[in-house]
C-alpha cells in the first residue's frame, strides 16, 4: 500500500477481505461468509470468486494459506499484511464519508416531508 489516497473497494472486495480478516477460509467458506454479511446480497458465484481472489492475490492483499485439504481441491486464503492494511484503509474512507453524510441526514433537508 502506498502512501497515496485509499482506493475506493468494490462491496465484494471489501466483504472478501472483511471474512479473511477473522481467518483463513476456503473458496467455498468466503461465498457462505459474504452472503451472511451482505445484507445487499452479494452473491459470488466460484469463477467470478476465483478470479478476484486471484486479482487480490496479485495485489499481495490474500495469500493461499498452506492448510488445504488432503486432495488439495480446497485451497485456502488467508489475508496478508498488506490486505489487513487495505482493508483498515477503505473502512477509515468509509467513516470519512460517512462522518460528511450523518449532518445532512439529521437536518432534514430538501425533500424532507411532504
Amino acid at each position: 500500500m502506498s502512501d497515496q489516497e485509499p482506493i475506493a473497494l468494490a462491496p465484494r472486495d471489501l466483504l472478501i477481505l472483511s471474512v479473511l480478516s477473522t481467518g483463513p477460509l476456503h473458496g467455498y467458506g468466503i461465498v457462505r461468509a459474504v452472503e451472511e454479511r451482505s445484507d445487499s446480497g452479494v452473491l459470488l458465484d466460484p469463477a467470478n470468486l476465483y478470479r478476484v481472489l486471484r486479482r487480490m492475490q496479485r495485489e499481495g492483499w490474500i495469500r493461499e494459506a498452506n492448510d488445504s485439504d488432503e486432495d488439495g481441491r480446497r485451497r485456502t486464503f488467508a489475508l496478508t499484511t498488506t490486505g489487513t492494511a487495505v482493508l483498515r484503509a477503505e473502512v477509515v474512507r468509509l467513516e470519512r464519508l460517512l462522518d460528511h453524510v450523518r449532518p445532512a441526514l439529521a437536518g432534514g433537508g430538501p425533500g424532507e416531508g411532504a
